[in-house]
């Protein structure tokens, strides 16, 4: 994926343009949560009924969603949610290994008590949900668990990319994810992270993110080549 230093710039919020801004937030958080399936189209006129606004920020905020590649234009009217194919996936989320291990060996230096104790309360929140099977919420934590950690480190820019990347992979992902696993609170890795982050060890923090990022791409890897060789056909 290729970002050009101008595309970030123009795709950041425009002050005064609220009413697009709010249907950007909320297109995306159904994109997050998994409201739309990969390879759906979604009219304009039908997301601005949905959204209770007229069209022009809905097509605003789509606009700037397909400048992101989170979306594609199937037509005049509609775009499509794309199905990534394996190697897109997998770019992705090396990608994620080199922002997100950048900002959580920053944030290893950077991260106050309360930054701390913010990712303590999400990843609790994350494991009640685990214990309760209760997929979206789980699902949410997480993204919220990691846009966190790039927050810690204070650096607004790659803060801005890795959620560019969320976006991209994560309607795909949330599809083939199935209940998430039962198991002790203190064993998710989560808390190892958190851990590192306490002791300010930088190249351990950002191993442990890695990992984190790089298990579940390994575990999702399978699911999505189906769905690319199920699209091809």
């Amino acid at each position: 994926m290729a970002l050009s230093a101008q595309k970030i710039v123009d795709s950041l919020p425009v002050q005064g343009d609220s009413l697009s801004l709010v249907a950007y937030q909320r297109i995306r958080e159904d994109l997050m949560g998994g409201r739309f399936a990969p390879g759906e189209k979604l009219k304009h006129r039908d997301l601005a009924a949905r959204l209770g606004m007229s069209a022009t920020p809905v097509r605003e905020a789509l606009k700037r969603l397909v400048s992101e590649a989170v979306l594609t234009q199937a037509d005049h009217h509609s775009v499509r949610l794309p199905v990534l194919t394996p190697e897109r996936y997998l770019e992705i989320c090396e990608l994620r290994v080199d922002l997100e291990g950048k900002a959580a060996a920053v944030a290893a230096e950077r991260a106050t008590p309360v930054d701390l104790e913010e990712l303590r309360g999400i990843q609790s929140t994350l494991d009640a949900a685990v214990r309760q099977g209760r997929l979206s919420e789980w699902l949410l934590q997480n993204e919220r668990f990691h846009l966190a950690i790039c927050r810690c480190a204070r650096m607004p820019v790659l803060l801005r990319l890795v959620e560019i990347l969320w976006l991209q992979a994560g309607p795909v992902v949330n599809a083939l994810r199935g209940n998430p696993k039962r198991r002790g609170t203190r064993e998710h890795p989560h808390w190892q992270i958190i851990a590192a982050l306490e002791e300010r060890n930088a190249l351990l923090a950002r191993a442990l993110l890695a990992d984190d990022i790089m298990r579940i791409a390994r575990d999702l890897l399978p699911g999505v080549q189906a769905r690319a060789a199920q699209q091809d056909r």
